[in-house]
């Protein structure tokens, strides 16, 4: 057993708990969610071994952060963590610091200072709750084989509720094919490919009374969903 294995045991750190680890006086310091810390002796280097390289990035040396624990990263590569702490980033790559910001879609803060976690996916959606346009979100759903088998309403507008004469309670959560009984399977081949791959599709429907035919415009508002706006011709 190396000794960053035996202090890891030792002291049972869990990489979750981590915030950041610092260099400092010639020892690495790790700073733990508690507000608890370890100093060590052991390099830098041979600590990063242990954690899971998705979830910690060097930002500068001497400097390994946490990912989920980056709240906000400046244009001049300056991160703010979660407990305030400011850490300046390697200035020779400031496209880095940058490029990492827009990956993780990083808190934005107001005029006066203050950070606030980015809406997400379905929080957005509520913008769209009074769109003349039908509009839901579908999210592909898997079996223990891997495979796309369904897809499972996740938000529904006000419109979409109008054109089904479902309400939205009694869409979010259950499938499209228990709204939609006639739907047409092959529909499903397309919803999976705009989830999976993204790109942009319309489907046609066609329906048994020509004149409530309508297209289907969907896209891919992140992976794994398929979004819809259906247009009544």
């Amino acid at each position: 057993m190396s000794r960053v294995q035996y202090l890891f045991r030792s002291r049972n750190i869990i990489p979750d708990t981590i915030k950041y680890i610092v260099r400092e006086d010639k020892r690495s310091v790790i700073y733990f969610m508690d507000n608890q810390k370890i100093s060590t002796s052991i390099p830098m280097k041979e600590i990063m071994t242990m954690l899971p390289e998705k979830d910690f990035v060097s930002i500068q040396k001497g400097v390994i952060v946490a990912v989920k624990q980056i709240l906000d990263i400046s244009n001049s590569g300056v991160y703010t963590m979660t407990d305030g702490k400011t850490i300046q980033g390697r200035k020779r790559y400031l496209s880095e610091h940058k490029n990492r910001r827009a990956a993780l879609a990083l808190h934005v803060a107001d005029a006066e200072g203050n950070f606030y976690p980015p809406m997400g996916l379905l929080e957005k959606c509520s913008l769209l709750d009074d769109l003349p346009l039908p509009y839901c979100v579908i999210e592909l759903v898997f079996d223990k084989a891997g495979k796309g088998i369904d897809f499972i309403f996740r938000y529904c507008n006000k419109a979409m509720s109008t054109l089904t004469s479902f309400s939205s309670e009694a869409m979010i959560g259950h499938s499209f094919y228990e709204i939609f009984s006639n739907g047409d399977k092959k529909w499903l081949i397309t919803y999976a490919d705009v989830a999976l791959n993204g790109g942009q599709h319309v489907i046609r429907d066609i329906g048994a009374d020509p004149e409530k035919s309508m297209n289907v415009y969907c896209y891919q508002p992140t992976d794994g969903y398929c979004a819809c706006v259906l247009v009544q011709e």
